[in-house]
């Protein structure tokens, strides 16, 4: 089910003098050059109404479209009264409206069951979704199908996340475990000619040892080369995924003679560890547009960016909450992050002057567990929090959400917006829910 998070229109009589634009060429050249007098009790449903109706006087084949408004680039989510009284505006010139194409509410796809909560999940190009719970598995499911496909039970104890890679053109997952390691597996797929569905293959190819306590978060270089993973032991680690001189790997045989038997599955140590964190590392990120640069949050409220080449901090930023995760921009100067509190923060790296917040989201009752930013828009993203809810927003509306996707009837603790099409979410109820854009 999805809510429309839009407020009511507040009573009033008084006019304000309006004018609309837009820097969409799909609605410019039928937007009306004239100015309006509109009442100040006008939200965006009446709005839409007065645009389209001029525009359909300005051309007669014009369709109705669905417009939200921008006033000094900040989507109008109240009455035209409430914004012009909250952002101290002038009502004594034309005030300009931008007007954008409305963002669909995202629609209930599937409803998966698995068997423990659901730590990390991640959405692949091919509707291919892979999760990891408290259970120790791996599981894969065909969103077009809405089933599963495969289960591997990686560990007895929890799996707490993930991230989908590719090596030399080959797909691959990474996990990390509260057991201390991660795994890399590739990931083969075929077909057989009794089923449509694909058949997946996961193959384990390396373990990776070196954290003392869980592994909380993961992130994988764009080229795959490398993987960065941080934990309970407050260190960040640089692992190399290349097999290089270690092309094979030995473990004893059962025999009594010194011959080794030839394994596939290699064991590797942290090419580098950095520590400045002082408690759990809780998310991090490669910066995609820097490949000697990674960002990490952790629970002793800071934000630490990391330059690989000199091996130490090159920017840390603090906050007065732990934070619980973080998602970057592409390009990768801008960042969201979760933290133990209802609030999604937004920071930017590149800023000099005053605060490196440069907003704050408000809507959710609970902790933020988690944030995703969408793949093909620059200004939207998603969030999961501990009031069992899903919310898709816009940087441009901090006082509210755009949608709030419900259904999970306990916390929500990861969501990913990997796929531009689809909004997946996982929680402590054991359920996978997964919403599709139009």
């Amino acid at each position: 089910m999805v809510e429309d998070s839009s407020q009511a229109p507040v009573g009033s009589t008084s006019f304000l003098h309006v004018s609309f634009y837009s820097e969409d060429k799909r609605l410019s050249p039928n937007l009306p050059a004239h100015s309006f007098d509109v009442p100040t009790s006008s939200v965006a449903d009446q709005l839409n109404l007065l645009v389209n109706k001029a525009a359909r006087s300005e051309n007669d084949e014009w369709e109705d479209v669905e417009l939200d408004f921008l006033i000094k680039a900040q989507l109008l989510r109240t009455s035209l009264l409430e914004f012009v009284d909250t952002n101290a505006l002038s009502t004594e010139s034309v005030i300009q409206i931008e007007c954008v194409l409305r963002e669909p509410a995202p629609s209930p796809d599937k409803d998966l069951q698995d068997s423990e909560w659901v730590a990390d999940l991640q959405v692949n190009d091919e509707n291919l979704l892979f999760s990891v719970n408290y259970g120790g598995e791996l599981s894969v499911w065909n969103l077009n199908k809405g089933k599963k496909l495969l289960t591997m039970k990686i560990d007895d104890g929890p799996i707490k996340c993930l991230d989908l890679m590719e090596i030399s053109s080959e797909k691959h997952i990474v996990v990390g475990a509260q057991n201390q390691t991660l795994t890399l597996l590739s990931i083969s797929a075929s077909t057989s000619k009794s089923s449509k569905s694909p058949i997946i293959e996961l193959t384990p190819r390396m373990i990776f040892r070196g954290h003392e306590r869980s592994v909380e978060c993961v992130a994988a270089k764009k080229d795959g080369t490398r993987v960065v993973s941080g934990g309970f032991d407050q260190c960040l680690k640089v692992w190399n995924t290349e097999k290089g001189d270690d092309e094979n790997a030995y473990a004893p045989s059962n025999e009594t003679s010194t011959k080794k038997a030839k394994t596939t599955t290699l064991t590797k140590t942290p090419m580098v560890t950095l520590e400045a964190h002082r408690e759990a590392i809780t998310g991090v990120k490669w910066n995609q547009e820097n490949e000697k640069q990674v960002v990490t949050v952790s629970w002793d409220h800071s934000i630490i960016v990391w330059d690989l080449e000199l091996a130490g901090p090159l920017t840390t930023l603090n906050s007065n909450k732990s934070f619980t995760s973080l998602s970057l921009k592409s390009s990768s100067s801008v960042a969201i992050t979760g933290s133990t509190d209802p609030i999604i923060r937004l920071w930017d790296f590149r800023s000099k002057e005053g605060s490196m917040v440069k907003e704050s989201f408000i809507g959710h009752r609970g902790w933020v567990s988690d944030v995703t930013w969408a793949p093909d828009v620059d200004h939207l993203f998603a969030s999961a929090s501990f009031d069992n809810s899903v919310k898709m927003w816009d940087i441009r509306s901090p006082k509210a959400p755009l949608y709030e996707m419900i259904g999970h009837e306990d916390r929500a603790l990861t969501v990913d917006w990997s796929n531009k099409s689809v909004i997946a979410s996982g929680a402590a109820d054991n359920t996978i829910k997964t919403f599709r854009r139009n």
